[in-house]
């Protein structure tokens, strides 16, 4: 099953009228454009999954919507055919990211400030892996991050560049799983370190 997670668009009956705003209203009420394929869909396809499980996540932050759209099917075929030392170099980097970005999320709802409703855009995922599931935890963590922190800008707790700093820091730890998944199992030793060339 490709991962085009929502339907083609459908030709216009004869004589049907048709306008780039109603389309456009229709698309998305967050504003974030839809997602109509993830990148590497092509990739999971060819894998065994570990898991054959499935989650629909909420995203509203622009750097959740392309890391899902050009990173997630990537990592999440990956780190299925993770082995050896690879896998402990992963299980790190998600340890590592779910400890930071759990606390920046704690730091960061310990201000107490007003609920800000934001629009949801929603997408399923294939969990193919127990570290595909972390990875989505942590997209849910980035998100959650996103929204409360500009909560907490609104309310005047935080200036705009501890918030830019915040969401920076936390897209880099998404980013670094990204890198630890690139190279090839062989390219790590048994104990989770990178080989020197």
């Amino acid at each position: 099953m490709a991962a085009v997670l929502e339907p083609l668009p459908q030709p216009d009956p004869p004589g049907a009228k048709t306008s780039a705003s109603t389309d456009a209203s229709h698309a998305s009420g967050s504003g974030l454009k839809p997602i109509k394929r993830l990148i590497s869909d092509s990739r999971i396809e060819r894998i065994v999954p570990e898991s054959n499980a499935a989650t629909h996540l909420q995203y509203c932050s622009q750097f959740a919507r392309d890391f899902i759209r050009a990173d997630y099917n990537f990592c999440a075929a990956k780190v299925t055919v993770a082995r050896g030392g690879k896998i402990r170099a992963l299980d790190a980097a998600f340890r590592e990211s779910g400890e930071w970005l759990g606390k920046a999320l704690t730091w960061i709802e310990q201000h107490p400030t007003r609920s800000f409703p934001l629009e949801h855009e929603v997408i399923e995922l294939k969990i193919t892996h127990p570290l595909a599931g972390r990875l989505v935890r942590c997209l849910t963590q980035y998100d959650r991050i996103f929204v409360r922190s500009m909560e907490v800008l609104l309310a005047g707790k935080i200036q705009s560049h501890e918030r830019e700093t915040l969401l920076l820091n936390a897209g880099k730890r998404l980013k670094h799983i990204v890198q630890v998944c690139i190279p090839d199992n062989d390219a790590y030793l048994t104990d989770g370190t990178r080989k020197t060339k």
